[in-house]
């Protein structure tokens, strides 16, 4: 496979490229809920769930009953929630899947014993069908994506579902957080030939602190840049080595953008901390985009209009160092030419921040985001401790 891809991005010992012969990608919640709910109600074998977040609500709720009453009809369903994601679960909703023969598993539990252990999260949105779709994205199972909370409009989301030899990786992982045994679809698999209609992906793990491929690969994509780097994601911390990587690839006449979350979103205090960057990227050459009229949640990478990366990971050191993600790695062409124009479309309905105005803010906001950035580099420096970046 790695034949058939630029040599800047063969991968060194990665998991195989397997070909994509059929995928949807999809930006837009009411769309998103629609195709996930009709993909569940069309299962006969099997259902795979994981979310960070499955929170009490009317969506939430249409989804439970679905994954009764699939269970009941004798469909295995397996669930995974993160216990602190999905604090707000209701202990109804457990003992109604429980009744009706689903398998509910709780990831980490909060307690004091080993402590960092149980901090690290699990992020992932993963959604298996009877071995024929896999589903990754930053979605979350809550009204608020769908109403807006905090603002007026869904949440600006991805969706990327794939058929293939992927699909069944995307259960071997599944089962990585579970108590079970991967058991045997049988001949319920989907089956398709090694067509070339999208191109080529591969499933990148997070799962520190064992395995930390969704930021090594992301660091490798933005040093082997030579025209473009567009990146989309709600929360920007990174270390600072990601950050080098950023300010390098300016140098080298790379496009590098970055499209964040603006006035509307889920932590304010956090977005003072997330402009304190502003200054010093504006001054390195990056061009920063904020997004207006919602809540932009979604996570996905465009590097040379070529090789992409979508999934639930933000561009922050949660996700690339504590935090168990999982994004799907494309070399597609036409994932990346759909990436290419949904980028565009934001980047016209976003704000660009301007150097000359932005430095003419007010005294109180720089204060602010001095101080959050003094904290910031506090966590980042404790929390990473002796590990190598």
């Amino acid at each position: 496979m790695s034949k058939l891809l630029p040599k800047r991005f063969v991968p060194g010992r990665q998991k195989r490229w397997e070909p994509i012969p059929e995928a949807v990608l999809l930006s837009e919640m009411s769309a998103i809920t629609e195709w996930l709910e009709l993909r569940l109600l069309d299962a006969h074998a099997e259902i795979l769930f994981e979310n960070y977040i499955f929170a009490e609500g009317d969506w939430p709720e249409r989804v439970l009953r679905i994954l009764c009453d699939k269970a009941v009809a004798g469909v295995q369903v397996y669930i995974t929630l993160d216990a602190l994601g999905s604090r707000s679960f209701p202990s109804g909703w457990t003992t109604e899947l429980c009744a009706a023969g689903a398998h509910l598993h709780w990831y980490h539990h909060l307690q004091l014993k080993g402590l960092e252990k149980r901090l690290r999260r699990s992020h992932r949105r993963v959604v298996v069908v009877d071995g024929q779709w896999a589903v990754v994205g930053g979605f979350a199972i809550a009204d608020d994506w769908l109403t807006g909370a905090p603002g007026t409009m869904p949440y600006r989301e991805m969706l990327f579902a794939c058929r293939g030899n992927l699909v069944e990786q995307g259960r071997q992982i599944f089962f990585r957080h579970r108590p079970e045994s991967l058991p045997s679809l049988g001949t319920a698999a989907f089956f398709q030939p090694d067509t070339l209609w999208w191109g080529h992906g591969r499933f990148l793990e997070g799962a520190p602190p064992g395995s930390l491929a969704v930021r090594r690969r992301l660091l490798a994509a933005i040093r082997a840049a030579r025209s473009s780097v567009w990146i989309a994601t709600p929360y920007f911390n990174p270390d600072p080595i990601i950050l080098r990587a950023i300010y390098h690839a300016v140098q080298r006449g790379v496009d590098v953008r970055l499209l964040l979350a603006g006035r509307i979103t889920d932590h304010p205090l956090l977005r003072f901390g997330i402009q304190a960057y502003y200054q010093k990227l504006m001054r390195r050459g990056v061009h920063i985009y904020e997004y207006e009229g919602a809540f932009l949640h979604a996570k996905y990478l465009l590097v040379d209009g070529f090789w992409a990366s979508i999934g639930s990971a933000n561009l922050d050191f949660l996700s690339l160092w504590f935090n168990h993600e999982l994004n799907l790695e494309l070399r597609a062409p036409l994932a990346a030419l759909l990436l290419r124009t949904l980028f565009l479309r934001e980047f016209a309905q976003a704000r660009k921040i301007d150097p000359g105005p932005w430095r003419s803010r007010p005294r109180w906001r720089r204060i602010i985001e001095w101080f959050l950035a003094q904290l910031d580099r506090w966590v980042q420096a404790h929390a990473l401790g002796q590990r190598r970046y």
